[in-house]
């Protein structure tokens, strides 16, 4: 078995969060650095699964459409379609491992064929 993906962007007070995560509240305002190249490297990243179903801003009380829910993945970290959002609104935090990772490979995600397979390699979720 291949080693399990690293969650990022996963939020306990979210609807793609799930309990024992860091809450969106908490991760607000902890990202110091430039949010241009994370984000759109999170943002260009594999597809593992898309849902069909709309994503809303959680903290603006006017609920803007953020974007489809989508599973995100570099092969070594996996995210929601909303975290690269979250990132430029509200600078939330991006773990230092993922920022190296991003950076050593010049901000462009890797690809994979439509057809991998990512599923044993999540750690929680159906």
């Amino acid at each position: 078995m291949s080693e399990k993906l690293k969650p990022a962007g996963f939020y306990s007070d979210t609807e793609v969060g799930e309990p024992g995560q860091p809450t969106l509240a908490d991760s607000r305002g902890k990202y110091a650095g430039p949010v241009e190249s994370i984000a759109s490297y999170l943002r260009n990243a594999h597809h593992i699964a898309v849902s069909g179903v709309g994503v809303y801003d959680e903290v603006d009380p006017d609920r803007p459409f953020v974007a489809e829910l989508s599973i995100q993945t570099d092969g070594v970290w996996f995210w929601p379609s909303s975290y690269p959002y979250y990132v430029e609104k509200y600078r939330v935090q991006v773990p230092e491992e993922l920022l190296k990772l991003a950076s050593s490979r010049g901000w462009l995600p890797p690809t994979f064929p439509d057809g991998a397979d990512f599923d044993d390699r999540i750690p929680f979720g159906d």
